[in-house]
């Protein structure tokens, strides 16, 4: 192990299963989808719609996309902050290995250069939506 983790990822559900097709001709269904506790979508709802979550379907999915946002931004500063007292101690002549430093200043490097792709791509999506 490298000491690299990376953060976990939320709303991901450890027992999801993938989707498989029942058999030859068959469309993919999920499992968790076959129960009788599930309601037929309106007309208006996608397959893929109809799986998400209603908190996520319906008009919190800003909400939720925020939050996400917002916790990203949070664990990317403190990662930053991380590297930065590293970096002090170390200068400061405190008892720092040089490889943790360097660890903890590529984790911060990696993680906002993620947040910044993932916000060149919301950019570029609100500059199509905008032009539509």
């Amino acid at each position: 192990m490298t000491g690299f983790d990376l953060p976990p990822i939320r709303g991901f559900d450890r027992s999801f299963q993938p989707l498989r097709p029942q058999g030859p001709g068959e469309p993919f269904r999920s499992p968790e989808l076959q129960g009788p506790q599930v309601q037929s979508p309106p007309d208006q709802v996608s397959a893929f719609e109809a799986m998400l979550p209603a908190d996520v379907r319906g008009g919190g999915s800003a909400d939720a996309l925020s939050g996400g946002i917002v916790d990203a931004i949070d664990h990317v500063r403190g990662l930053q902050n991380d590297a930065k007292d590293k970096v002090r101690a170390m200068v400061m002549g405190e008892d720092v290995e040089l490889h943790d430093v360097m660890i903890a200043g590529n984790k911060s490097e990696v993680a906002f250069n993620l947040l910044l792709e993932v916000r060149n791509k919301l950019v570029d999506a609100w500059e199509k939506l905008s032009r539509s």
